[in-house]
């Protein structure tokens, strides 16, 4: 049996991840949420149409990180979070292009930025899921 995650949140701060996962639940979302850790021991059924990861994770390198969700959700958009971002939109810009994400956004940041950049990434699969 195939478990369908909308959203794979992964965040180590629980603060954090609770705020995420409530406004993308709010959003109409399915939600999974989960720390670092947690995200290497994965069930191999758990399928996600994007991974919001913070790159601030102890341990291990962004590109580590980035590379090892590839492997393992290669159909997957990622949205990378980190306080480490800042400078606005040309420093997003620049960490998307470094990290291969497609979405980057620096914390703090509003539940509805994060909901919009989502919906931004997911509008052209819903215009080829059937009705």
């Amino acid at each position: 049996m195939e478990t369908k995650t909308d959203i794979l949140v992964i965040e180590d701060d629980p603060f954090m991840r609770d705020l995420i996962a409530l406004s993308l639940r709010d959003a109409g979302y399915r939600v999974l949420e989960c720390n670092a850790a947690h995200a290497r021991r994965l069930d191999e059924t758990v399928s996600a149409k994007v991974v919001v990861v913070d790159l601030n994770v102890p341990k291990s390198g962004s590109m580590e990180t980035i590379n090892a969700l590839r492997a393992r959700f290669p159909q997957a958009s990622i949205v990378a979070i980190s306080g480490y971002f800042r400078g606005g939109p040309a420093m997003a810009d620049a960490a998307i292009r470094q990290l291969g994400v497609e979405q980057a956004l620096a914390k703090p940041f509003g539940g509805n930025e994060l909901v919009a950049s989502i919906k931004t990434l997911l509008a052209p699969l819903s215009m080829n899921e059937p009705r």
